[in-house]
Protein backbone atom coordinates (compact mmCIF):
# COMPACT_ATOMS: atom_id res chain seq x y z
CA UNK A 1 0.00 0.00 0.00
CA UNK A 2 1.51 3.65 -0.36
CA UNK A 3 0.77 6.99 0.72
CA UNK A 4 -0.22 9.91 -1.27
CA UNK A 5 0.84 13.59 -0.03
CA UNK A 6 0.16 16.78 -1.46
CA UNK A 7 3.49 19.27 -0.31
CA UNK A 8 1.70 22.07 1.29
CA UNK A 9 4.69 24.06 2.55
CA UNK A 10 4.15 25.72 5.98
CA UNK A 11 1.05 23.93 6.68
CA UNK A 12 2.12 19.95 6.73
CA UNK A 13 0.93 17.44 3.97
CA UNK A 14 -2.60 15.87 3.86
CA UNK A 15 -2.03 12.16 3.11
CA UNK A 16 -3.90 9.24 2.32
CA UNK A 17 -3.40 6.18 1.35
CA UNK A 18 -3.38 4.46 -1.97
CA UNK A 19 -4.07 0.61 -3.30
CA UNK A 20 -1.65 -1.71 -4.79
CA UNK A 21 -4.39 -1.02 -7.73
CA UNK A 22 -3.80 2.72 -8.12
CA UNK A 23 -3.44 4.32 -11.60
CA UNK A 24 -2.38 7.03 -12.80
CA UNK A 25 -5.43 9.42 -12.53
CA UNK A 26 -5.37 8.38 -8.78
CA UNK A 27 -2.32 10.02 -8.08
CA UNK A 28 -2.17 12.93 -10.02
CA UNK A 29 -5.90 13.59 -10.84
CA UNK A 30 -7.61 13.71 -14.09
CA UNK A 31 -6.05 17.25 -14.69
CA UNK A 32 -4.44 18.11 -17.94
CA UNK A 33 -1.73 20.36 -16.01
CA UNK A 34 1.69 18.61 -15.94
CA UNK A 35 2.64 17.55 -12.68
CA UNK A 36 5.82 17.41 -10.89
CA UNK A 37 5.34 13.44 -9.14
CA UNK A 38 7.82 11.97 -6.55
CA UNK A 39 7.28 8.35 -5.96
CA UNK A 40 9.50 7.08 -3.23
CA UNK A 41 10.12 2.88 -2.76
CA UNK A 42 11.12 1.78 0.41
CA UNK A 43 10.60 -2.63 -0.81
CA UNK A 44 12.39 -4.67 -3.03
CA UNK A 45 12.55 -5.44 -6.34
CA UNK A 46 10.11 -8.69 -6.10
CA UNK A 47 7.12 -6.37 -4.15
CA UNK A 48 4.27 -5.49 -5.28
CA UNK A 49 5.35 -1.62 -4.62
CA UNK A 50 8.12 -1.76 -6.90
CA UNK A 51 6.21 -3.25 -10.00
CA UNK A 52 3.29 -0.55 -9.59
CA UNK A 53 6.31 2.36 -9.13
CA UNK A 54 7.95 1.62 -12.52
CA UNK A 55 4.35 1.17 -14.01
CA UNK A 56 3.03 4.58 -12.67
CA UNK A 57 6.33 6.34 -13.46
CA UNK A 58 6.07 4.89 -16.87
CA UNK A 59 2.43 6.28 -17.39
CA UNK A 60 3.18 9.45 -15.90
CA UNK A 61 6.51 10.32 -18.37
CA UNK A 62 3.87 8.49 -20.88
CA UNK A 63 0.83 11.30 -20.21
CA UNK A 64 3.69 14.18 -19.94
CA UNK A 65 4.07 14.41 -16.68
CA UNK A 66 7.89 14.86 -14.54
CA UNK A 67 8.06 11.74 -13.01
CA UNK A 68 10.97 11.50 -9.81
CA UNK A 69 11.31 7.87 -8.21
CA UNK A 70 13.76 7.75 -4.88
CA UNK A 71 14.88 4.67 -3.15
CA UNK A 72 15.95 3.72 -0.09
CA UNK A 73 16.02 0.64 2.17
CA UNK A 74 15.45 -2.17 0.07
CA UNK A 75 14.00 -0.35 -2.95
CA UNK A 76 17.67 0.67 -3.76
CA UNK A 77 17.91 -3.65 -5.11
CA UNK A 78 14.95 -2.56 -7.19
CA UNK A 79 16.93 -0.11 -9.33
CA UNK A 80 17.54 -1.41 -12.61
CA UNK A 81 14.27 -1.81 -12.42
CA UNK A 82 12.62 1.25 -11.62
CA UNK A 83 15.17 2.96 -14.16
CA UNK A 84 13.03 3.94 -17.21
CA UNK A 85 13.65 6.74 -19.94
CA UNK A 86 12.40 9.67 -18.94
CA UNK A 87 12.03 9.78 -15.53
CA UNK A 88 14.39 10.49 -12.64
CA UNK A 89 15.73 7.67 -10.47
CA UNK A 90 18.05 8.44 -7.52
CA UNK A 91 19.14 5.95 -5.18
CA UNK A 92 20.04 6.64 -1.21
CA UNK A 93 23.50 6.14 -0.95
CA UNK A 94 23.96 4.91 2.42
CA UNK A 95 21.53 2.48 1.87
CA UNK A 96 23.41 1.56 -1.21
CA UNK A 97 25.93 0.88 0.65
CA UNK A 98 24.73 -0.84 3.39
CA UNK A 99 22.81 -3.32 1.20
CA UNK A 100 25.48 -3.69 -1.97
CA UNK A 101 28.28 -1.96 -1.94
CA UNK A 102 29.80 -0.70 -4.93
CA UNK A 103 28.98 1.11 -7.72
CA UNK A 104 25.24 1.69 -9.00
CA UNK A 105 25.10 -1.02 -12.57
CA UNK A 106 22.60 1.13 -13.99
CA UNK A 107 23.70 4.70 -15.13
CA UNK A 108 20.22 6.25 -15.11
CA UNK A 109 20.35 5.56 -11.75
CA UNK A 110 22.28 8.32 -9.49
CA UNK A 111 23.61 8.15 -6.18
CA UNK A 112 21.35 10.32 -4.03
CA UNK A 113 20.66 11.47 -0.04
CA UNK A 114 18.07 12.48 2.13
CA UNK A 115 18.49 15.84 1.32
CA UNK A 116 17.89 15.17 -2.41
CA UNK A 117 14.69 13.72 -1.54
CA UNK A 118 14.21 16.68 0.22
CA UNK A 119 14.50 18.82 -2.35
CA UNK A 120 12.74 16.82 -4.68
CA UNK A 121 9.44 17.11 -2.20
CA UNK A 122 9.40 20.43 -1.66
CA UNK A 123 9.41 20.97 -5.82
CA UNK A 124 6.48 18.23 -6.21
CA UNK A 125 2.62 18.26 -6.84
CA UNK A 126 2.46 15.03 -5.55
CA UNK A 127 4.62 12.83 -3.31
CA UNK A 128 3.77 8.89 -2.79
CA UNK A 129 5.54 6.54 -0.52
CA UNK A 130 5.54 2.57 -1.28
CA UNK A 131 7.11 0.47 1.39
Amino acid sequence: MGRVAEPALGRGSMVSPIPHSATLTSVVGSSSTRRRLVLILGSGPDSPSARLVSGLAAAAVAAGHEAKVFLLGDGVLAAEQVALPGASVAHCDADWRWRRGGEMPDPRVFRGSLRDLALWCREADRVVQFR
